[in-house]
């Protein structure tokens, strides 16, 4: 036994000491530019996600890395990351060419039976196609409606507070009332975040909590499933925050469970049968669940912890990001006087009253308002982490052209690439780091489908964002 423990620690370094030979010498990524330190060990990319200055910080350190070593950079031991914006249709094609996602990077938002975790090429496009006219534009301009009724309460809560001349964090607002509109639009049912403070500030502080888990989640995936196994009481005592993501998930696991056990299923939606005491609210409108429970999906897809996985993948990734581009848009129109005196003229020849209802298509006629949009959403870079890819069949080829050098990345690898450098790259758009709508109103239709082409803030390719229309 001493012995054992005399030998367990020295073999543990030579075991590191091999590891590391083997992937700065022989690996199939050895060859590639970066620091020799990232290359050797992932607990490089850790200490600048987990501990430096507080997390999430390893981006602006792949940042760096590029003006070192250029175009191409290993920023781990299995991963290579490209700072090139024509290389984008490559790496995240159409749905022809084959690209599975990186595991550690797809469950990191500690979901990975949902659509944005699946790993597989094919399994990820049956389960999206189960989705897809759920979210498309069309679908969701039926809904508008309802998410007019939502903004007049909205607006309610937020005049109440203004006129009480105290400072308030308007993005606590924009997520409730952003989660309460998807939440309508995915399950038919609301949370009442916009009529109740303690749940406005309790969910707020489960998305917060799912935000800081994630660069964790990602070095260690095995977290989240181990959380999702704590008992409620353990967890509160260790974590009342984190405690409230686990009964997020269980919340949904639940709703799915019930809708599974109280409806049959098949693959037309006009088929569904409900018995009369099943507790949640009803309609004839198709909601997320009936969606995906009665679409071609195998059964194993349709089981509760999937189906469930999958209603949260929507409901976070819809509301979360929605508040954080409703706060930009908030703060850099009221901080650019010019564009605000501009934008209230036209709206207010389109809305005489403040609670006027234009359709959609009256307000996308209006040239300045989809600038701001477009402004808005490329300025507030809603996917900031970096998006690797696989593609597990062929190699993928990237040439720098300022060192007239072509690499090919071996099948398997992992790469990614940045969109927020994307979106706020100065050789792309002049003075990115200016809100600028007037950028969107170009005479010059080469130039403004130059602009479109690289605006991408929800993603690009197959894999992009399901909720990009909502």
């Amino acid at each position: 036994m001493i012995n054992f423990l005399l030998y367990l620690p020295i073999g543990c370094l030579v075991y590191a000491a091999l590891l590391t030979i083997y992937r700065l010498t022989l690996h199939p990524l050895a060859k590639f530019p970066g620091p020799k330190t990232a290359a050797a060990t992932k607990w490089y990319e850790f200490y600048y996600d987990c501990i430096k200055g507080g997390g999430g910080l390893f981006s602006y350190e792949i940042h760096r890395m590029h003006e070192k070593y250029g175009p191409i950079v290993r920023i781990n031991p299995h991963e290579i990351h490209v700072d090139d914006p024509t290389w984008m249709d490559t790496l995240y094609p159409g749905p022809g060419p084959v690209r599975d996602k990186y595991a550690p990077s797809a469950h990191m938002s500690g979901v990975p039976q949902g659509t944005f975790g699946t790993v597989d090429h094919y399994i990820h496009r049956q389960r999206r196609s189960a989705v897809k006219m759920f979210v498309s534009k069309r679908t969701v301009q039926t809904f508008q409606p309802q998410i007019c009724s939502t903004v007049e309460l909205l607006c309610r809560e937020l005049t109440q507070f203004a006129k009480t001349g105290k400072m308030f964090e308007c993005s606590i607002f924009f997520l409730a009332w952003a989660t309460d509109s998807v939440a309508k639009y995915l399950e038919n049912s609301t949370y009442g975040l916009l009529d109740d403070a303690g749940r406005r500030q309790d969910w707020q502080a489960t998305v917060d909590q799912v935000v800081e888990l994630t660069p964790l989640v990602k070095q260690f995936s095995a977290i989240m499933p181990f959380v999702l196994r704590v008992p409620g009481w353990l967890m509160q005592a260790i974590s009342p925050k984190m405690n409230l993501v686990l009964l997020m998930h269980k919340r949904m696991r639940s709703t799915a469970q019930k809708y599974l056990s109280l409806h049959t299923f098949s693959s037309s939606p006009s088929s569904l049968s409900s018995k009369p005491d099943f507790d949640i609210p009803f309609s004839d409108r198709i909601d997320a669940y009936r969606a995906i429970l009665s679409s071609s999906l195998p059964d194993i897809d349709k089981e509760p912890d999937r189906v469930a996985q999958e209603v949260l993948t929507l409901l976070v990734g819809g509301s979360a990001t929605t508040m954080r581009v409703m706060t930009r848009i908030v703060y850099h129109v009221t901080s650019t006087p010019k564009v605000l005196e501009r934008l209230t003229e036209v709206l207010d020849t389109i809305m005489p009253e403040m609670m006027s209802h234009p359709e959609l298509e009256e307000l996308e006629r209006e040239e300045y308002i989809v600038a701001v949009v477009k402004e808005s959403l490329r300025i507030a870079t809603a996917l900031t982490a970096r998006l690797p890819l696989v593609s597990p069949q062929k190699p993928l080829t990237y040439t720098d052209k300022n060192k007239h050098k072509t690499w090919a990345i071996p099948p398997g690898t992992p790469t990614s690439m940045s969109l927020n450098t994307i979106l706020l790259d100065p050789t792309i758009y002049d003075s990115p780091y200016t809100f600028r709508p007037e950028r969107w109103l170009s005479g010059n239709p080469i130039e403004l489908t130059r602009l479109n082409n690289y605006l991408v803030p929800f993603g690009r390719g197959a894999r992009m964002c399901d909720l990009q229309n909502y």
